[in-house]
Formats: C-alpha cells, sequence, structure tokens
C-alpha cells in the first residue's frame, strides 16, 4: 500500500518515539521493583529501547532527513505511575510486570503499524529486526508475568439452600390455641 512522504516520517517518528517511551518506562520499572535480577532486566531493555532510537535516527539521517529525537514523555509519565505504584504496592514484582507487558503491547502495535506502510528498505530492515527482539522482549516479560501471579482464591462453595420438595407446600406453623379458662356459673 503505497503512502505518502508524510505517511513514512510519521511511521519512523511514532517507532522512535515508541524507543523513547520503553526507555523511559523500563527505567522506571528498574526503580519500582527491589529485586536485583528484574532491576537488571528492566535496566538491559531500557539500553535496547534506547540504541533503537538511535539506530534509526542514524538510518534516517543517512538518507538525508533530520530527525527529531522525542523525550519520551508517555514513557516518563508511565515511569512515574510505575514507580508511585512500586511504593503503594510494596514493590510488587507481578503488578510491575503487568504494567510492562502493557507498555510493550503498545510497542508491538507501534512497530507493526510502521511496517505496514512503505518504507525504506533499509529502514524496513532495521524495523523488522528490533520488532523481532521487542516481541522476544513482551513474551519474556509475559512468561515472568505468569509466574510471579499471586495463585488464585480459592473457589467459594455455594451456602446449601433447603427448598422444598415439588409436590410439598410449605405450611405456616399452626398457631397457638388459647387456655381454656373455667366459666363459673
Amino acid at each position: 500500500m503505497p503512502g505518502t512522504l508524510q505517511d513514512y516520517a510519521q511511521a519512523v517518528h511514532d517507532v522512535i518515539t515508541i524507543c523513547r517511551d520503553g526507555e523511559q518506562g523500563f527505567r522506571g520499572a528498574a526503580h519500582a521493583v527491589n529485586d536485583p535480577a528484574m532491576k537488571e532486566m528492566f535496566q538491559q531493555y531500557a539500553e535496547q529501547r534506547a540504541r533503537f532510537a538511535v539506530e534509526l535516527q542514524g538510518a534516517v539521517k543517512g538518507l538525508g532527513f533530520d530527525v527529531i529525537d522525542p523525550q519520551g514523555l508517555g514513557g516518563m509519565l508511565r515511569a512515574s505511575w510505575m514507580s508511585l505504584k512500586g511504593i503503594l504496592t510494596g514493590h510488587d514484582v507481578h503488578g510491575i510486570l503487568v504494567e510492562v507487558e502493557r507498555a510493550e503491547d503498545s510497542s508491538l502495535t507501534t512497530y507493526r503499524m510502521a511496517l505496514s506502510k512503505t518504507l525504506t528498505p533499509e529502514i524496513a530492515a532495521i524495523m523488522q529486526r528490533q520488532l523481532a527482539e521487542v516481541e522476544q522482549a513482551h513474551d519474556h516479560i509475559r512468561s515472568l508475568r505468569d509466574a510471579t501471579a499471586p495463585p488464585p482464591d480459592p473457589p467459594v462453595e455455594p451456602q446449601a439452600r433447603v427448598e422444598p420438595r415439588s409436590n410439598e407446600v410449605p405450611q405456616a406453623p399452626a398457631a397457638p390455641t388459647p387456655a381454656s379458662e373455667p366459666h363459673g356459673d
């Protein structure tokens, strides 16, 4: 599906922006957890997304275009939210992984939408390779999310109800009879 130069520019800008958002979001996730292995993983993903943005910017500049470097404001907001959530939930790893996976869903969508546009072969190849790595990160995060999920609540047993049999009609209790008093004649 042919597109305009504006479509191409917007698609590249969107991917660079989502990379910067991811970079900031992963940094926030690293600050929100106490587990050293999780911190390290989130920091590595933050560095990966920074590299992705720089790589795309370099490729676009190599084609003779100027590229604005977005600040990743959406990612900064997400990072702040995750830091706050970490504090409020006692640095709950599962909760942070849920938020990170949600952000990764957005990254996947952005890459796929950009790749549906008419791109130069060089930019398309870079995005395809990066998309494969984002998919791996997403799947890894999802598996960690599932592994850290709290056990499900035990099923609640329904209260036993005694119902009348279909052929029985419930009857009201018999009314007490008044005590007989002796009558004087």
